[in-house]
């Protein structure tokens, strides 16, 4: 297994790092298009204003919820895709194969520190940055080309494939674990576009699944 937490000082800088799938993507679009970074922001969910506090406050609570669910809902995605599917149709050699060699984000023994400041990134860069890409970014530039079910679809791909890259994992892995991560980004990309494509349900149920997860 890759533990890109034996080192939590490496972990959290490589963690830090995600702030580019929210600042690269939107400075080549503000290029591209001639606008300003304000407004790319806005354009994929970010939603800057203090404004209308309450529906804000309502969404943060909704995110939460969500989050909690969502782990409650991934053992038993899990349980499916990689017990049950992949086993049934490969082995549980295959699988077995595809667990070792997954990449684990885990710290080991962490200081208080470490672990505190791994915390915070998940919920001030990790989820929001993830979701402003993968769901903002993605769902909100193909959506006016094609079906929203396609550009779901094909932003839940892309955030699998993340979490599995092809480069650094073998196919045993990616298989063993495409499933689980595709229903995941499938299920957060439902949240933002029935939450009127608001990145913080999303980023809140990402963040506190993360969390949770962490503590496991």
């Amino acid at each position: 297994m890759i533990q890109l937490g034996e080192n939590p000082w490496v972990l959290i800088i490589l963690s830090t790092l995600e702030i580019l799938f929210i600042i690269v993507p939107s400075l080549i679009s503000s290029w591209i298009s001639r606008t300003n970074m304000k407004q790319e922001l806005h354009q994929i969910g970010v939603e800057l204003s203090f404004s209308n506090l309450i529906n804000k406050l309502i969404k943060v609570v909704l995110g939460i919820f969500i989050g909690i669910g969502l782990v409650l809902l991934s053992i038993l995605i899990l349980f499916f895709f990689r017990d049950i599917i992949t086993i049934y149709v490969f082995s549980e050699e295959f699988v077995s194969e595809g667990t070792e060699n997954a990449i684990s984000t885990q710290l080991l023994n962490p200081t208080p520190l470490q672990f505190f400041i791994f915390v915070l990134i998940q919920f001030l860069i990790i989820g929001p940055c993830e979701e402003s890409f993968f769901r903002g970014f993605i769902i909100l530039k193909l959506k006016p080309k094609m079906p929203l079910f396609y550009a779901i679809v094909i932003s839940s791909v892309f955030f699998a494939l993340f979490h599995v890259p092809p480069f650094l994992v073998p196919i045993s892995t990616i298989i063993s674990y495409f499933g689980y991560y595709f229903t995941i980004g499938f299920i957060l990309a439902l949240v933002f576009t029935y939450s009127n494509f608001s990145l913080i349900p999303g980023s809140l149920a990402h963040s506190v699944f993360n969390f949770l997860i962490l503590l496991l």
